[in-house]
């Protein structure tokens, strides 16, 4: 199928069922990964904003995991599991495209709308290009050989004015592929195993939930030409050290322990720890988007969500708790200054 059937079908069925009343987004999901929870939870805030909502899944997804298995209660979605690079001639009066899916760009070709009525192409790219360290701004330079920042490029050069690209991060919260991120400290914890921490522990680290992810996504909504031709980090607003994750997990599980059992790796020293190991840390800057698109700022809060929160008690429910853990690389024999890391 031509790209040019694609995009001439693209605009034609519900222009017959709803008329211009209705903007229709259409997001493009990934298989799975750290952002493969987005588009469930990103058709749930566009709905919410009024829109009719198609998603177009990679067909190569487990749909027995999460949260693919929960599509069927998402209400007001119109689901087609499909092979992303030759998609389905659908006919529907496409708005908005929400790409979560592409690495290359070719990946976005089948779905470039030039029709006066499309608005806004808003990718989900990745925090992982940036090639420096510490607090992460949209101006820092980045790997620009990666297929994400070549997308952001292909776009810039073809959908000039209706183009924006959020970069995310570190993604948790219910119903996500990849829960390494919190159950690392957690595993640890229910085991009274040392939690081995690269540097001082002092690193920020941007730790946001899947809700207020799909929120500053779908902000652009109203806002097209604000966002047109513009990148922002995508986090949240409430960042805290890898200290106090080691502490917050740890106030979970057990919250009369003398603290969180933490040793001590040098810098830069490359083990099972889930965030970056270099002393400055990696962390993404939302200032952007809460100035330019009048984000309000994340409603959730990772501490809040360990302890005493839904997500811990996911993780008991879950018997994540339980049986062996291979910590063999986790580099504890290199580790040193093993104390209890106690609240100031």
């Amino acid at each position: 199928m031509s790209s040019a059937s694609l995009l001439g079908g693209l605009m034609m069925m519900v222009l017959v069922e709803c008329g211009n009343s209705m903007q229709h987004a259409v997001i493009l999901n990934n298989k799975g990964g750290g952002h493969g929870e987005i588009g469930y939870h990103l058709s749930k805030a566009l709905v919410g904003k009024g829109m009719k909502v198609t998603l177009f899944q990679d067909e190569n997804a487990k749909m027995d995991a999460e949260p693919f298995c929960r599509y069927n209660i998402l209400s007001g979605t119109n689901i087609k599991i499909c092979d992303l690079k030759n998609p389905p001639n659908v006919d529907l009066d496409v708005t908005h495209i929400f790409d979560n899916y592409s690495k290359e760009p070719n990946d976005i070709e089948p779905y470039l709308i030039h029709d006066k009525n499309f608005a806004l192409y808003t990718y989900v790219s990745s925090a992982g290009m940036y090639t420096t360290k510490g607090i992460l701004k949209e101006n820092h330079p980045v790997k620009e050989s990666s297929g994400q920042r070549q997308v952001e490029l292909a776009l810039e050069a073809k959908m000039p004015n209706r183009w924006c690209a959020f970069r995310p991060q570190y993604i948790y919260g219910p119903y996500t592929n990849k829960r390494d991120y919190l159950d690392w400290f957690l595993n640890r914890v229910a085991r009274n195993i040392p939690m081995a921490v690269p540097g001082d522990a002092q690193q920020p680290v941007s730790l946001t939930h899947c809700e207020d992810v799909a929120a500053l996504l779908a902000s652009v909504i109203g806002q097209e030409a604000t966002a047109a031709n513009q990148i922002f980090n995508c986090g949240t607003d409430k960042l805290f050290s890898y200290a106090e994750i080691c502490q917050a997990a740890a106030k979970a599980l057990n919250p009369d322990s003398l603290g969180a059992l933490v040793a001590t790796l040098p810098p830069d020293t490359k083990s099972t720890f889930p965030f970056r190991p270099n002393a400055e840390g990696f962390a993404v800057s939302v200032r952007k988007a809460k100035d330019v698109l009048d984000w309000p700022g994340a409603k959730h809060n990772v501490i809040d969500d360990l302890v005493g929160g839904f997500y811990t008690q996911d993780f008991l429910n879950l018997g994540l708790d339980q049986g062996d853990l291979d910590t063999s690389k986790d580099l504890l024999a290199q580790s040193y200054n093993l104390d209890y890391l106690t609240s100031a």
